[in-house]
């Protein structure tokens, strides 16, 4: 099996049009099933260098596996593959498994020149905020983009082809911006 090398590049201004078609073709696949459908990750921030992946979170009431049944129906009707329950990284002190569940798959359809990673997380559960907050926090501070965007790049270098190896250093980093992230957001009450 060939794998391919982590390939960071610069900034796209396309990403977000393909953010646009993209919540465009689900919205009309998934129907009432989605609350909301948000442009997160890296491609998300402006001339923050990234995989040239859209991710893409999706919001729903919940992750059940009969909802994820039914979320499969359609996705799979609409011409995207398969999509599986799994756990998103526990931050440190973060037990409850529950809260970082979502519904995954890597996909694309006939319409779509681009690739997507597409996170399905019950509205209002801990992953779903973090990826919100994260994109948020990192749109509004130029600084701490700079920094992880720096991280990234080395990290890619470093790691190539082994994926594992660089969501293991990458996930702490996450939580330690995180920490400034949650910071920022209380200041702004």
């Amino acid at each position: 099996m060939r794998r391919d090398a982590i390939d960071i590049i610069h900034y796209q201004e396309i990403w977000q049009e393909q953010f646009n078609l993209a919540k465009e073709d689900l919205e009309l696949a998934l129907g009432e099933i989605s609350v909301c459908i948000e442009h997160i990750g890296s491609t998300s921030i402006h001339d923050m260098p990234s995989k040239n992946r859209i991710d893409i979170q999706i919001g729903v009431r919940d992750i059940s596996g009969e909802c994820c049944e039914l979320i499969n129906t359609k996705l799979m009707a609409f011409g995207f593959p398969a999509a599986y329950i799994s756990v998103d990284h526990l931050p440190p002190n973060e037990a409850d498994e529950q809260q970082w569940k979502k519904i995954y798959l890597q996909g694309r359809t006939n319409r779509w020149n681009f690739k997507a990673n597409i996170h399905i997380r019950a509205v209002g559960a801990k992953n779903f905020n973090y990826a919100l907050l994260f994109r948020d926090y990192l749109r509004n501070n130029s600084e701490a983009a700079i920094a992880y965007a720096r991280l990234k790049k080395s990290l890619a270098k470093y790691t190539q082809f082994d994926r594992n190896a660089y969501c293991e250093v990458k996930d702490p980093v996450c939580d330690l911006i995180m920490i400034n992230a949650r910071n920022w957001a209380e200041c702004r009450e």
